[in-house]
């Protein structure tokens, strides 16, 4: 993964990731049918960019795209695959190899039957280098893709290709255990040639010029529209699963504005935002979502200060991370035991969570008197009695606010400590860490999928991602392990990693703040959503008005 380039990472700097912001039932007015009421409202906090698999890169294109396409798998509410349009997977011993049986009901909008080559058609798309996909990096299991995408190999190369109409045969370079969790993405759809061909560069660029094969259809986005439907695809394989007959999307930028019109009536769940969530904390209607991320500090150890050790120690024993979710976030986030997320990982013996056992004593526990004394021992190894530090973050309020919150924990605890904060838009921002021009950087990481491996990564030494430059040679030999020798080993693999995670934590290669949460408002009428425990998001090919 690369921070650069993963435009999903880092949306989550204030704590809070909006992916639907509220949904709201039409008004019901007595009499009408069941079939009337099967409609409701959505809105987004972002317009739709694209509905082209290989280009979306937003999280608003990502929902949109899993109402109105499916893959061969989809996540249940466990973040655990299931079979969508696979109807059976076989894998080789050595995990290498994966031939999948497709289910022969599927079908496009405009008819076609999906098949075998529907897939292998849509990744050597998305892997061309002429298409400019954001999104290469996760096809980087199976075998070629990284070459393909760097344009040293034709497409024809990746290990993929379909064998008759109805089975799909995928090569990896290495086993991975999360294989089929990472299929269910989006990026892995299939995608209808002829309906590319038809419309060229302009597919995916509306409603009009898009083909689906999912629950629904989209209808009225020109693009550039800020309103968009959802209805019932009567070509879907299982449309009998679906109840909803129509989705109304609107964008609205306002979360207050959205609010006011929740508590008006007019819409059914609200996503909950600053002091809304205080006002609505013994409301039954709450609804704690997680987001899949993990907020931390992550140090510039190429610069002397920040690369010490007990400096980085002492800071993150002198933060309250439970005043910081509780009264600076509030908005369900909980403190960070680790660098991990809860459900992202059990354990193969015992089923304990992965961040819980990865927490390691004395590393993220507030304890303002040993942080002095760590501190005291910085002062004495860098041999500056007073130490000036920077913080670099975001200049959105929610970000603003915790730089500020993180600088008086500091300086209040840490005497000879002066904390200055350079707030800075997210693109500058991102730029002036990418290049190294920093010694704190506030931010977060939002995984793709539920893996200890999605966190833990981005601090390997080859890492894009490991901005920090944090080097270890046990931790990324046991990163190594993880996805060699030990990857189809399931509890040598979770033993790896707890042992690679527990290394994070007493280097304090980054400090763990807090696992992101959001509130949600649910009425009580609206049922068969499937919440994602691991990431929150929302699926409502399932919902229906009761």
């Amino acid at each position: 993964m690369s921070l650069a380039n993963h435009k999903r990472l880092l949306a989550f700097l204030g704590g809070i990731i909006i992916i639907l912001g509220a949904v709201s039932f039409h008004n019901i007015q007595k009499g009408h049918s069941k079939t009337t009421q099967q409609s409701i409202n959505l809105y987004t906090t972002n317009a739709l960019s694209t509905l082209d698999i290989s280009k979306s890169t937003d999280s608003v294109s990502n929902s949109q795209l899993t109402e109105v396409d499916e893959g061969l798998y989809r996540l249940d509410a466990n973040s655990k695959p299931v079979n969508a349009l696979a109807a059976k997977t076989r894998i080789s011993k050595d995990g290498k190899n994966y031939t999948i049986d497709l289910k022969h009901d599927g079908r496009w909008s405009n008819g076609d039957p999906v098949t075998a080559q529907d897939f292998v058609y849509s990744w050597r798309r998305t892997l061309n280098p002429k298409t400019k996909s954001e999104f290469t990096y996760v096809f980087s299991n199976i075998k070629n893709a990284d070459q393909v995408a760097a344009g040293k190999l034709s497409t024809s190369e990746l290990g993929v290709k379909a064998v008759g109409k109805y089975q799909l045969k995928i090569e990896l370079s290495k086993p991975a255990s999360y294989f089929t969790k990472l299929l269910a993405s989006s990026t892995f759809y299939p995608i209808n040639r002829k309906s590319v061909q038809k419309f060229g560069n302009k597919y995916g660029t509306s409603a009009a010029t898009t083909c689906f094969n999912g629950p629904f259809t989209l209808e009225n986005w020109t693009g550039t529209n800020d309103a968009w439907v959802l209805k019932k695809n009567p070509k879907y394989r299982d449309r009998q699963a679906v109840k909803l007959n129509k989705i109304n999307y609107k964008v609205m930028k306002s979360n207050s504005n959205a609010y006011n019109m929740y508590q008006a009536h007019k819409f059914d769940i609200a996503t909950l935002t600053g002091e809304q969530n205080v006002a609505n904390k013994s409301n039954p209607a709450l609804k704690t979502l997680s987001a899949g991320s993990v907020g931390f500090i992550q140090y510039n150890q190429k610069n002397k200060v920040a690369a010490n050790k007990n400096l980085r120690l002492a800071i993150s024993q002198a933060i309250d991370r439970k005043q910081l979710t509780q009264k600076i976030l509030q908005n369900g986030s909980i403190p960070a035991k680790s660098f991990a997320v809860q459900n992202m990982a059990k354990n193969p013996k015992d089923q304990r969570d992965f961040a819980d056992e990865a927490y390691f004593k004395n590393t993220v526990d507030y304890q303002p008197s040993d942080a002095q004394t760590n501190f005291a021992k910085a002062q004495k190894g860098l041999n500056q009695k007073q130490i000036n530090l920077t913080i670099t973050c975001g200049d959105d309020d929610n970000t603003h606010q915790m730089a500020e919150f993180i600088q008086s924990q500091l300086t209040g605890h840490l005497k000879g400590l002066n904390v200055e904060i350079q707030a800075l838009p997210f693109p500058s921002m991102l730029a002036k860490v990418s290049q190294g021009h920093f010694q704190l950087n506030l931010t977060a990481w939002n995984m793709d999928f539920a893996d200890p491996d999605q966190s833990l990564t981005i601090l390997t030494s080859h890492s894009n991602s490991n901005m920090g430059h944090f080097k270890n040679k046990t931790f990324d030999n046991l990163m190594t392990k993880a996805d060699g020798t030990d990857a189809l080993k399931d509890s040598d693999r979770y033993n790896d990693l707890l042992q690679a995670a527990k290394i994070v934590a007493k280097e304090q290669a980054v400090t763990p703040l807090y696992e992101g949460r959001t509130h949600v408002l649910v009425n009580p009428r609206l049922k068969g959503v499937v919440f994602n425990n691991f990431s929150g998001a929302m699926n409502f090919r399932t919902a229906y008005v009761k």
